[in-house]
């Protein structure tokens, strides 16, 4: 019966949020399309839809993601009610800050990755090739591209305050970090190549660099 409440309880919270947002999915495209508009030539800043339902579809898409952002607070704060009567004292303390500072770094991550990763990732795209060649760049593409960057480099913020967790909890500690940075920095590489779905080197490095900087955080972050 809780998990029914939790999860009737959830899947409302959501479904209000998405029409709210559906609402108001002119203002969120608008707001997703800023980076592309300002990197786009002056007599080009335009983007396309190339079927009677791709429009639709990219706002039901966008406002859905943003209704996932605004409740994912709520859904939270309802699984710690599931999961809270089988944790132990120890365990309750840590969980709170926990989703305080992850929801922190994620909000932090998707600010870095809208104000740098985007415009320096689409204006060095948009530059490269001939000079006689023009983008015509659609809609859904481009909408689907813009969530996986700023989703990808957000989850990437995540890993000192994973890495912190485990240190909290015995897991890891920083002795073994270090052991293993040339087999992590290998496996980041990997990370930061597939959360950049760009096929550029630029984009990849500039979330490379914040995952070498954020791992080393984070073995500090796990103490000695």
């Amino acid at each position: 019966n809780e998990l029914r409440n939790v999860l009737v309880r959830s899947v409302t919270v959501l479904m209000a949020a998405f029409f709210v947002c559906f609402y108001h999915a002119e203002k969120l495209v608008g707001f997703l399309k800023k980076p592309i508009l300002q990197a786009l030539p002056e007599n080009q800043k335009m983007l396309y839809f190339f079927g009677l339902t791709e429009q639709f579809y990219t706002y039901m898409k966008v406002a859905f993601m943003g209704a996932l952002a605004v409740s994912t607070p709520f859904l939270l704060y309802q699984v710690w009610l599931f999961i809270s009567p089988a944790l132990n004292k120890k365990e309750k303390k840590l969980v709170l800050p926990f989703l305080g500072f992850a929801s922190g770094a994620f909000l932090g991550g998707l600010v870095i990755a809208y104000r740098w990763v985007l415009p320096y990732t689409f204006s060095f795209l948009l530059k490269f090739g001939a000079a006689d060649e023009v983008p015509l760049l659609s809609l859904s593409d481009y909408t689907t591209l813009s969530i996986q960057l700023l989703l990808g480099v957000a989850l990437i913020f995540e890993i000192p305050v994973i890495l912190g967790l485990f240190g909290t909890l015995g897991l890891v500690n920083a002795t073994l970090l270090r052991t293993i940075r040339p087999y992590a920095y290998v496996a980041l590489s990997v990370f930061a190549a597939v959360a950049t779905p760009t096929p550029d080197a630029l984009s990849m490095i500039l979330v490379l660099i914040p995952l070498y900087f954020l791992y080393e955080l984070g073995s500090i972050v796990t103490g000695k």
